[in-house]
C-alpha cells in the first residue's frame, strides 16, 4: 500500500497515473474498512490526484475514463463511510480541501459536450454525503440556497436538486423557494430540459406526498394540500402556456402526476369544466385543450375505465369530444384525437360511438397545413387501425375460448362474432372512401399528403391475407389511375407515397393489361425525362420505376424494347425475373437514349440545355439502379451496362466542367438577342470564363479598362446585333439556363456514381465475392471526383458529390488520396487550379469525404493526422511565399468543426483552431480575414453550441470562465497575452491589428454567470483577465464599431 501511494505521488505520465488508481481502486477490497487508517489515507491521495488530473487531462477518451474513475471512487468512499470511519467523514465534510475541488468538478462538467462526462459528473454529485442528513447543517442549507440561485437553463441543476430533495424533502425546498413548482414548469418548453424537469418534479411531489402522508397518516386531509402544490400552477399552464410547452408536460409530467394521484384527475376535469362553462381561455388552446390533454394522458396511460359509449363518458360528454375535434387550435384537435385512438391496452374494442368520430374528425382535418400535424394524424390513426387489428384477434380468442365450436368445423358460436367484424369492416371501408375521395384532380398537396399517409397504414396494417380488412379488395382500375396521377404532383414526398403504397399491392391489383395505356406512359416517361423544368424528370423516374414491374410492358412498346441476352428462360416467370428482364430493357434504353444526348451536347451544348437536359436520363438511370440493386441476380448481363453508363457519365462530367469551374457562374445576366446558337454559346462560355485567378491574395484587382478579351466580346456582341429581325435562330436561351443544365447534370452524376459505389460491399482481394462493380472501378471513380469536388466553383454541383463516399471502402486508398491533396494544398499559389475563392469550393467536402467516415468505425487516425496539418498550416507563418494553403487550411478546419458527424473527435484541437483564428485577424491579406472570422463563428457554436433562438444573449450559449478555461487551459495564457498587448498598444493598433473585438466577444460568452464563483476554480487571476479588455473599451468610444468588427453571424 505505501508502494501504491508513493506511485500516485510520483512523475508519472497523466495516462498512467490515471489508471494506476483505477487499478488500486479496482483490486483493493474497501468493504469493511478492512484496510484501516492507511486506507484512508490512500482514498484522499487518490482523490487528490484525480483532482489536479481533471485540470490537465482534455482527451475525450481520457476524460470519460477520468468521470468513470471518480464514480468509482465514491462508491469506495461511500463502502469505507458505511463501515464507519469517523476521520474519512471528516475529510469528506463540505467544506473540507477534498470535497470541494468535487464539488469544482461537478460545477464545471455536469453541463460537459461529452455524454460519458456529463452523465458520470451527475452521479459524483450525490456521494459521498458530506454529512449526515439534518434539516438545520449550515452547509446543506447554503448548498441548497446556491443551487436555487443557478439559472434554470442548467442541467446539471435538477439531478442535484433532486439528490437535495431526498436529503432535506421537498418541504425544506418549498420552505426556500415556495414558487418553485412553477419555477421548474417554466422551463419545460426546452426539449433538453424538459425530461429532467419532469424528474425533479416527480421527486418533490412524491417527497412532498410522503411528508404529508406522515403528518397525516389516518385521514385524507393531505389531498388538498398536496392537490393546491402539484396541480394547481399545473392548470393555467396547460391552459395558456405555449405549443412546446403544454406538449412537453403532457408527455413527460402529466402521466408521472396521474400515477402518483389517480384522484387528481377528477380534480382537474372539473375545474377544466368549470373554466369551459365560464368562457375563459376561447382566444387560445384554453381550458377545452386542457381538458383534452388530461383526457388523453389518463386514457393512454390506464385511468380512465372502458365503457360502451367511451372511456371517457364518466367524466365529459361526447360534444365535448367534437369541440376538441374541430377546434381551431391544432393541438387541441390532435389531443382530442388521441383520445380517440390511445388507450393503456392495444386490443381494447374500437366502440361505434368512436367511429362515428372519427368520421366527423375526417371529415375537417384532412387538410391540415402543419406537416407536424399530419404525422401525428397518420401516426394516432395507425393506432386505431392496430386497435381494430388486434382487438379483433383478442376477440376471436376470446370467444373460442368461451363458445363451442359447432360441427367440428372449429368456428365458434357468438352474438358479436359476425356484428363486431362487419362493423369494423364497413368503418374501414367508408374510411378508404372517404381518403379516395380526397385524391382528387386539384387536390392541395396537405389533403393528398394526408390522405396518401392513411392509405398506406391501412395497406401496412391489414394486408392481402388478414381477415378483417383488406385493402386490395377496395381497389379498382379507377383507384388504380387516381394513384398514378399522384405522380404529376410538384412535390416529390406525394409521388413517393403513391408509389409505395402501389407497391404494396398485389400484382393482379395494380398489373396494366392494355398495350396502349402501357405505351403512353412509358411514352410521356421518356419524354418527361428530357424535360427543362427539374421535377419532371422525378416524374419520369417514378413512372419507369412503376412500369418495370408490368408483365406487358416490353410487347406493348411500339417498336417492342429489345430483350436483353442471356436471360434463363426459368428466370422471365417469376415476379423478380420480370422486374429485372425490364430493368434491364429500360436501363439500356435510357442508356442509348443518354449516349445521343452526350453526343449532341458535344457539338452544342446550347442546344443540349434548350431542347433536351442530360441530367433528368441521369435520374431516371439512377432510380432503376437503386430499385434493382438489392435483387440483381444476372451479375454478367449487368455488368456491360455499368460499364457503358460509367462511360457516359464520364463523357457528360466533362461536357459541363468548364461551366461549374467558371469563377462566377451564379453573375450571369441574360442575354435576349437571337443569334446563331454556336455564336450564342460561345458568348455565354465567354461570359463564365474565369476572370479572376488567385492573384487577387496579393495584389489589389483594378476594375474597368479594355482588355483583348473585353474587346472581342463586345465585338462578338455586336454582331449579335446585326442579325435581322426576320432571322430565326435555331434556339434561343439564357446563360441561366446553361447553368442550370450543368450543375443539375453534375450533381446527378455525382449521386449515381455514388450509389455505384455503394453496390460495392464486401472484402477485398482473392475469393472475394462477385459484384456489380469492380474494385478498378470503385478506385476510377474515387479519382475522378477529384476534379469537381477540387476545383469546381458552383455549390449545386459538388455539394452533394461528397456523398459517393458515405462509408470508407476497403480497397479505396483513403490516405493517398488525404496525403496528395494535402500536398496539393502546401504548394499552391496563385497558378494553381485549386479553388481558392468561395471559401475554398469543393475542397472541405473532399476532405470530409475522406474523414468524417472514420467516425462509424472508430478509425479516426486520419483525423489527427490531417487536424495536425491542417492548422500548423493555418498559422501565420514567418516569411509565407503565398497566403493561399493557409486560406485553404482555414476553410477547411471551419468545415471539419461544423461537421456534426465528427462530434467531439475534433474536441482536442478547439483551442488550437481559436489561436489560429485569432492570429489570422492580424493578416494584411483580407482573404485570410475573411476565413479566420468564418472560422471563429464556427468555432464559437462549436464551443457555446448552437443559438435556437432569437435572444442575442442566450443564457444556454454562454458558460463561465471557470468551466470555458478548464475545458481550454491553453487559451488562457493566450487570450491574456493578446489582451495585454492589445491594451498596452496604441489604441489604433491594438483595435485595428490584433481584432480585439473577438477576444471582447470570448470574454462577454464567457462572463460570470449562473451564479458560480471564479474563487478555489484552479485559475487564479481570472480577475486580471476581465480587467485587461477595459482600456480597449475605453479606447473605443468615439469610434464606430463597424469599422473595427469583421462580419460574424452574431
Amino acid at each position: 500500500m505505501v508502494s501504491c501511494r508513493s506511485l500516485c505521488l510520483g512523475p508519472i505520465p497523466d495516462p498512467v497515473l490515471l489508471f494506476l488508481c483505477q487499478g488500486a481502486l479496482a483490486m483493493l477490497d474497501w468493504k469493511g474498512g478492512q484496510l484501516g487508517p492507511s486506507g484512508d489515507r490512500l482514498l484522499l491521495d487518490i482523490a487528490r490526484v484525480l483532482s489536479s488530473l481533471s485540470s490537465r487531462v482534455k482527451e475525450p477518451s481520457l476524460e470519460a475514463s477520468l468521470s468513470r474513475i471518480l464514480v468509482s471512487w465514491t462508491s469506495s468512499a461511500l463502502e469505507l463511510l458505511s463501515a464507519g470511519s469517523p476521520g474519512l467523514r471528516a475529510s469528506l465534510a463540505g467544506t473540507s480541501p477534498t470535497a470541494g475541488p468535487l464539488l469544482d468538478y461537478v460545477f464545471a462538467h455536469w453541463d460537459h459536450p461529452l455524454d460519458a462526462v456529463r452523465h458520470q459528473a451527475r452521479l459524483v454529485f450525490p456521494t459521498p454525503p458530506p454529512s449526515p442528513a439534518v434539516p438545520d447543517d449550515p452547509f446543506l442549507t447554503g448548498l441548497t440556497g446556491h443551487l436555487l440561485s443557478l439559472e434554470w437553463h442548467v442541467q446539471g441543476k435538477f439531478a442535484a436538486l433532486r439528490c437535495l430533495a431526498e436529503c432535506v424533502g421537498a418541504a425544506g425546498l418549498l420552505a426556500l423557494a415556495p414558487t418553485l413548482p412553477s419555477q421548474v414548469l417554466a422551463v419545460m418548453g426546452d426539449q433538453a430540459l424538459a425530461p429532467h424537469a419532469s424528474d425533479l418534479l416527480e421527486a418533490l411531489f412524491l417527497s412532498h406526498r410522503a411528508g404529508l402522508q406522515h403528518q397525516h397518516p389516518v385521514t385524507k386531509a393531505w389531498v388538498a394540500p398536496w392537490l393546491t402544490t402539484w396541480v394547481s400552477p399545473l392548470l393555467p399552464v396547460l391552459c395558456e402556456g405555449d405549443l412546446a410547452q403544454t406538449t412537453h408536460i403532457t408527455d413527460y409530467y402529466l402521466p408521472k402526476l396521474l400515477r402518483c394521484s389517480p384522484a387528481g384527475l377528477g380534480h382537474m376535469v372539473d375545474v377544466l369544466q368549470a373554466s369551459v362553462h365560464a368562457g375563459h381561455g376561447e382566444g387560445g388552446r384554453g381550458p377545452l385543450g386542457a381538458l383534452m390533454a388530461c383526457l388523453r394522458s389518463a386514457r393512454a396511460h390506464g385511468h380512465l375505465q372502458a365503457s360502451a359509449l367511451g372511456p371517457w363518458s364518466r367524466l365529459v360528454s361526447s360534444g365535448w369530444i367534437k369541440q376538441g375535434l374541430v377546434h381551431q387550435h391544432g393541438q387541441v384537435r390532435i389531443d382530442a384525437l388521441g383520445l380517440l385512438c390511445e388507450c393503456h391496452r392495444s386490443t381494447e374494442l374500437v366502440t361505434a360511438e368512436e367511429m362515428q368520430l372519427i368520421h366527423f374528425f375526417l371529415r375537417y382535418n384532412l387538410n391540415v397545413q402543419s406537416p407536424g400535424l399530419r404525422q401525428q394524424i397518420s401516426s394516432l390513426l395507425g393506432k386505431l387501425f392496430c386497435r381494430i387489428r388486434e382487438g379483433s384477434q383478442g376477440l376471436y380468442k376470446l370467444v373460442q375460448n368461451k363458445w363451442p365450436t359447432s360441427g367440428g368445423v372449429g368456428v365458434p358460436h357468438c352474438p358479436l362474432m359476425p356484428i363486431v367484424p362487419c362493423l369494423w369492416q364497413g368503418f374501414l371501408s367508408s374510411v378508404c372512401s372517404r381518403l379516395f375521395e380526397a385524391l382528387f384532380p386539384g387536390s392541395s398537396h396537405a389533403t393528398r399528403f394526408s390522405a396518401l399517409t392513411i392509405l398506406s397504414s391501412l395497406a401496412e396494417m391489414f394486408p392481402a391475407s388478414d381477415v378483417v380488412f383488406q385493402l386490395a379488395k377496395e381497389m379498382n382500375p379507377e383507384r388504380v389511375q387516381t394513384l398514378l396521377e399522384c405522380f404529376a404532383s410538384t412535390f416529390e414526398e406525394v409521388k413517393t407515397l403513391a408509389f409505395d403504397l402501389l407497391m404494396k399491392f398485389p400484382k393482379n391489383v395494380v398489373d396494366l393489361q392494355e398495350p396502349a395505356q402501357l405505351q403512353v406512359l412509358f411514352q410521356a416517361a421518356m419524354e418527361l425525362s428530357t424535360s427543362t423544368k427539374p421535377y419532371d424528370c422525378v416524374t419520369a423516374s417514378y413512372m419507369l420505376n412503376f412500369l418495370v414491374h408490368q408483365e406487358a410492358l416490353l410487347p406493348a412498346m411500339c417498336p417492342p424494347l429489345p430483350a436483353p441476352p442471356g436471360l434463363p428462360q426459368d428466370h422471365r416467370g417469376s415476379l423478380a425475373g420480370t422486374m429485372e428482364h425490364n430493368s434491364l430493357a429500360v436501363a439500356g434504353h435510357l442508356l442509348d437514349e443518354l449516349e445521343g444526348d452526350v453526343s449532341r451536347a458535344e457539338e452544342s451544348l446550347l442546344q443540349a440545355a434548350a431542347l433536351a437536359p442530360m441530367y433528368g436520363r441521369v435520374h431516371c438511370l439512377t432510380g432503376i439502379l437503386q430499385q434493382m440493386a438489392p435483387s440483381v441476380t444476372l451479375l454478367d448481363t449487368w455488368k456491360p451496362v455499368v460499364a457503358r453508363l460509367l462511360a457516359a457519365a464520364y463523357r457528360l462530367s466533362a461536357v459541363v466542367a468548364p461551366v461549374v469551374q467558371s469563377s462566377s457562374p451564379e453573375g450571369l445576366v441574360p442575354m435576349d438577342t437571337d443569334a446563331d446558337a454556336a455564336a450564342r454559346l460561345w458568348m455565354i462560355l465567354s461570359e463564365i470564363q474565369p476572370r479572376d485567378t488567385n492573384d487577387y491574395f496579393h495584389r489589389a484587382k483594378l476594375l474597368g479598362g479594355h482588355t483583348a478579351h473585353g474587346k472581342r466580346a463586345v465585338n462578338v456582341i455586336d454582331q449579335l446585333t446585326d442579325f435581322k429581325a426576320g432571322e430565326v435562330t435555331a434556339c434561343d436561351v439564357t446563360a441561366q439556363t446553361v447553368l442550370v443544365c450543368c450543375w443539375r447534370s453534375m450533381k446527378e452524376v455525382a449521386l449515381l456514381l455514388g450509389l455505384l459505389c455503394q453496390l460495392h460491399h464486401g472484402p477485398c482481394g482473392p475469393g472475394s465475392p462477385d459484384t456489380l462493380v469492380t474494385v478498378q472501378q470503385v478506385k476510377e471513380i474515387g479519382e475522378y471526383f477529384r476534379q469537381p469536388l477540387l476545383q469546381a466553383r458552383h455549390r449545386g454541383a459538388f455539394e452533394l458529390a461528397y456523398t459517393a463516399a458515405p462509408n470508407p471502402h476497403p480497397c479505396a486508398p483513403e490516405r493517398q488520396w488525404l496525403w496528395a491533396v494535402l500536398e496539393e494544398i502546401k504548394s499552391s499559389d496563385a497558378s494553381s487550379k485549386l479553388c481558392a475563392t468561395r471559401r475554398s469550393a469543393g475542397i472541405p467536402f473532399y476532405i470530409q469525404a475522406l474523414l468524417a467516415p472514420g467516425h462509424k468505425t472508430g478509425r479516426m487516425d486520419l483525423l489527427k493526422v490531417a487536424m495536425q496539418e491542417l492548422i500548423s498550416l493555418a498559422e501565420p507563418q514567418p516569411q509565407p511565399q503565398s497566403t493561399i494553403p493557409q486560406v485553404h487550411a482555414l476553410n477547411i478546419l471551419r468545415a471539419l468543426f461544423r461537421d456534426a458527424r465528427l462530434g467531439e473527435s475534433v474536441g482536442p484541437y478547439v483551442a488550437a483552431g481559436v489561436r489560429a483564428a485569432i492570429l489570422g485577424f492580424t493578416s494584411p491579406v483580407w482573404a485570410v480575414r475573411n476565413s479566420s472570422t468564418l472560422l471563429f463563428g464556427a468555432l464559437m457554436t462549436r464551443i457555446f453550441g448552437v443559438k435556437r433562438g432569437k435572444d442575442e444573449h442566450s443564457k444556454k450559449n454562454r458558460m463561465t470562465g471557470r468551466e470555458f478555461f478548464s475545458r481550454f487551459p491553453a487559451l488562457y495564457p493566450f487570450l491574456l497575452e493578446q489582451l495585454q498587448a492589445a491594451a498596452t498598444g496604441s489604441p489604433r493598433r491594438s483595435l485595428g491589428r490584433t481584432r480585439v473585438v473577438q477576444h471582447l466577444h470570448l470574454g462577454w460568452r464567457g462572463a460570470r454567470g449562473s451564479g458560480q464563483s471564479d474563487a478555489g476554480a484552479g485559475l487564479r487571476g481570472l480577475g486580471a483577465f476581465w480587467m485587461e479588455p477595459l482600456p480597449c473599451c475605453f479606447c473605443s468610444r468615439g469610434r464606430r464599431v463597424p469599422d473595427h468588427m469583421p462580419f460574424s453571424p452574431w
